[in-house]
């Protein structure tokens, strides 16, 4: 089986994607989708059981150099597979065929949950499924704004597509609440009968994904398109998330993408830094990353992405555990993908901006990382959305997450002050939703980053991670509340700003085996790490030039690469 270190420098990710089609990328991002996951070997048992396997896929360095292809990944394994894989492996022994077809890429699973007007509201989706006399059922999408809302289900290279689409079941006239149907959506050259699919514009600054809208004109389903029973349920909202329990999964996995792309951009970043000489005061060259503006962002993001990786396997231990209310484990990944996106996302910003006109390019990667990972904030349960429910759940003492090993540690203080601070505001209020809307919602999101933040400490000083990193992530979540900390008298600016320098000043001199320690090096394909890289790079860019101009074309390109 090919490594993905060696898929990498395949001429499957060395195309330059950005000299093609928009079709054409797309249908690349197919190809590297399904040898990623055929590389990874996943099986109806891995999806199905989640295994080490299962999650270790989606923090493959590899998935950073195609977003897109990310999302199909996630989408074919996760959403479809393991959704299928759960009545497969009970009532629907049927199915058991497709879901290999599904991993082996040989038929397109798409998920089709949320509607254009509904946004996160998807409990009252109005898409329809109402139950004929013969058993079958009839699909039908009532309006333009009841549309299905970004599922790729265009026909792509050839290959059969089929989606696991949500819809209202109506029997007798009767509504009883959201299902899952399974429903053919095209043979891979046209769309099925009273299936449209209309094909959105690309999002802009990442992969594209052939992203539509999709509707469904009275579509005829057979009886077994139903995955589950007609019964009516006393529990119907506990049920439809039962049914989409693969979405919170999601949330997780695909969150671990912010790991792999805080591993790529501080590599990239610090090979550049290292190679880019700029004249100092004192008139000699010095590469830019002796300068505290570069070291900084950089130490930073690598210490980031070991902490999150404490952090990712503690959670995947708390998903797992079956003990733990459903609530709990949904909650603990909504911590992990709120503070794995919000340091990935400052990190490429940050990174980008110090590698000045060269951030900017697509070939550094670096713009579309971030542009990437403002997709996974959205994907499998938006940020704020999450952030606010599993606040809400919390004022009303409906779970309780996880405690702090280190309770007395900074970072636990801070959680709780601001959770006892927004608990003493709706109490003290007579409307707890008005006082919720108006006070603590605008803070949800930073609330659960304090989860967050407290969690991925905890679980660094627990798993061992080195103190330098450990102490250089404790700032940096300081930093991002300083004002409560001075208010408390905890620190003061200053301290903060000399404790940081410290911990820099202990991690600086280990940042070749820190890099290193990442094994990303394979993966990495941006041209500016290195002179090599960007001769053999410069070389492939179209030339336009007199021909007088050709005797001084090398001393020019050795001109250039000076500059650089």
């Amino acid at each position: 089986m090919t490594s993905t270190s060696q898929l990498c420098q395949s001429d499957l990710f060395e195309k330059r994607s950005e000299l093609l089609s928009r079709n054409a990328r797309v249908a690349l991002s197919y190809e590297r989708a399904r040898a990623i996951g055929l590389a990874h070997d996943i099986t109806l048992h891995d999806t199905l059981d989640l295994t080490q396997k299962f999650w270790d896929m989606h923090l493959d360095p590899i998935i950073v150099l195609d977003g897109a292809a990310f999302t199909l990944l996630t989408i074919q394994y996760n959403l479809v597979a393991g959704t299928l894989a759960q009545y497969a492996a009970t009532t629907r022994p049927d199915l058991v065929s497709l879901v290999e077809d599904i991993l082996r890429w040989d038929v397109i699973g798409q998920f089709c949950l949320t509607e254009l007007g509904r946004g996160l509201d998807i409990f009252r989706m109005k898409t329809s499924a109402t139950l004929l006399p013969t058993g079958g059922f009839d699909l039908h999408t009532p309006l333009p704004s009841d549309a299905k809302f970004m599922p790729p289900t265009v026909p792509v290279k050839g290959v059969p597509c089929v989606a696991i689409v949500f819809a209202q079941l109506y029997v007798n006239g009767e509504c009883r609440g959201p299902r899952p149907f399974l429903v053919n959506i095209n043979d891979g050259y046209h769309m099925c009968n009273g299936v449209t699919s209309k094909l959105l514009p690309p999002r802009g600054c990442s992969a594209p994904v052939n992203h539509a809208l999709t509707s469904f004109h009275h579509v005829g389903l057979p009886p077994s398109a139903l995955l589950g029973d007609l019964d009516k349920s006393n529990s119907m909202h506990h049920d439809f998330m039962t049914s989409i329990w693969r979405v919170m999964v999601g949330a997780l996995a695909i969150s671990s993408m912010a790991i792999s792309d805080l591993q790529m951009s501080s590599y990239i970043a610090a090979r550049y830094f290292q190679r880019r000489h700029v004249t100092s005061v004192y008139g000699n060259l010095v590469p830019i990353l002796s300068y505290r503006t570069q070291q900084l962002p950089l130490l930073h993001a690598v210490a980031q992405a070991f902490v999150l990786r404490a952090l990712y396997r503690w959670a995947i231990e708390q998903f797992m555990d079956k003990s733990l209310d459903v609530r709990v484990r949904h909650g603990v990944a909504a911590c992990c993908k709120a503070v794995m996106v919000q340091h990935a996302q400052v990190a490429n910003h940050a990174l980008s901006e110090r590698m000045g006109a060269q951030g900017l390019f697509e070939y550094n990667r670096l713009s579309n990382l971030y542009s990437e990972i403002r997709g996974v904030s959205i994907a499998e349960g938006d940020i704020l959305g999450l952030s606010m429910r599993l606040v809400a759940d919390t004022l009303a003492q409906m779970y309780t997450l996880p405690l702090s090993t280190h309770p007395d540690g900074p970072l636990a203080l801070h959680e709780i002050s601001l959770f006892d601070e927004a608990t003493e505001t709706v109490s003290s209020s007579s409307d707890f939703t008005q006082a919720f809307t108006q006070y603590v919602q605008p803070r949800c999101q930073l609330m659960v980053e304090s989860m967050g933040h407290r969690m991925a400490y905890d679980t660094a000083v627990d798993q061992g991670v080195s103190q330098c990193l450990i102490d250089l992530y404790l700032i940096n979540a300081i930093k991002t509340d300083a004002a409560w900390y001075v208010e408390r008298g905890i620190f003061t600016r200053q301290a903060i700003m000399r404790m940081e320098d410290t911990a820099l000043l202990a991690a600086l001199p280990r940042l070749d085996e820190l890099l290193a320690a990442m094994q990303v090096e394979p993966y990495v394909l941006s041209p500016i790490i290195s002179d090599e890289r960007w001769e053999k790079f410069s070389k492939t860019l179209p030339v336009y030039s007199s021909p007088q101009a050709e005797e001084t074309a090398q001393p020019t390109l050795v001109l250039e690469r000076a500059r650089l």
